[in-house]
């Protein structure tokens, strides 16, 4: 098994992070049918305005804080979603290291991994975490600039939804027992993207239900158009792509991902290209920023290296 790698908080092949650019990275069939929908009254074009400015305000002030939580992810792959054959199936802790996360893999095919390669994952964690607090290391700096870069796509992207889409209003749905006012944003054929992140939006219907506080519970989106990477020469992400991403509070104000599910077709250079993915998190813990979690992960390892 090879060791950890430090995986970049938002990139641009993690599809729901970037497609959806709501806390993070959904599913073929989509999910059950949310309910029962309202013929209530469409709110004047202020109020729809309204609602999409305090959903993009909390969007901002979710991705901030998830860059504060660890939580632990299962990710399942196969080539369709009806396959029945699995193609990964990996259980992870994910740590956020200030430039990113670090995931430290907790299960592969359901089996636990071995305590030595545990500790061993952990104390690169703990090397990662220290870096953290020494920003001015050339390496790390290096780090730090990436990691601004990607904050500041996602931003940009996000800010996006008030200039990328038509909006249009749905009606308000029940799901698992909520009303849910639902959005439908359409992609304005005019718009100009800027960025991977935006070029996503921009070539992408989505769907949110959103509750009172204006805070996503639940997106779908599709891809309308083919996207090509690199002219074409480094891939292509075929239309008709889905992915599903359903949110829950994990504190006060705070939505993150709950699970995450996608199915999307295309090709990887000159090789077709299918997957289907589904994710659930949960255990989410705030561990703050490095300075804070360096001790906690300190502490954690030793003991393990001096059991009681």
């Amino acid at each position: 098994m090879t060791s950890p790698k430090l995986v970049p908080a938002r990139r641009a092949s993690r599809l729901p992070r970037k497609l959806f650019l709501i806390a993070a990275l959904a599913a073929a069939g989509l999910v059950p049918p949310a309910g029962a929908q309202s013929s209530a009254a469409a709110p004047s074009p202020e109020v729809m305005r309204g609602r999409v400015e305090r959903m993009i305000a909390n969007t901002h002030r979710n991705d901030a804080a998830i860059e504060e939580y660890e939580r632990v992810e299962r990710w399942i792959e196969r080539r369709g979603e009806k396959d029945p054959q699995v193609r990964l199936d990996k259980t992870y802790r994910v740590v956020p290291t200030g430039t990113g996360t670090l995931k430290v893999i907790l299960k592969e095919n359901g089996q636990a991994v071995a305590p030595e390669y545990y500790r061993d994952e952990l104390r690169q964690l703990a090397q990662v975490l220290e870096w953290a607090l020494h920003p001015a290391e050339p390496k790390q700096k290096a780090r730090v600039e990436k990691w601004k870069k990607r904050t500041a796509d996602r931003y940009q992207a996000v800010e996006a939804f008030r200039d990328a889409y038509t909006v249009a209003w749905l009606g308000q749905e029940m799901l698992e027992g909520r009303a849910l006012v639902k959005i439908h944003f359409e992609p304005k054929p005019d718009y100009q993207a800027h960025s991977i992140g935006t070029d996503l939006l921009s070539n992408s219907r989505v769907t949110v239900w959103l509750d009172g506080q204006a805070q996503v519970v639940r997106l779908e989106a599709e891809l309308v158009r083919d996207m090509a990477f690199g002219g074409g020469l480094l891939g292509k992400i075929y239309k008709g792509g889905r992915v599903t991403i359903d949110q829950f509070e994990v504190a006060p104000g705070l939505w993150m991902p709950r699970t995450t599910r996608y199915q999307v077709k295309g090709r990887k250079f000159l090789f077709p290209e299918e997957q289907w993915r589904s994710g659930e998190a949960g255990d989410y813990r705030r561990v703050g920023p490095p300075r804070e979690a360096l001790p906690l992960v300190r502490a954690e390892l030793s003991g393990l290296d001096h059991p009681s």
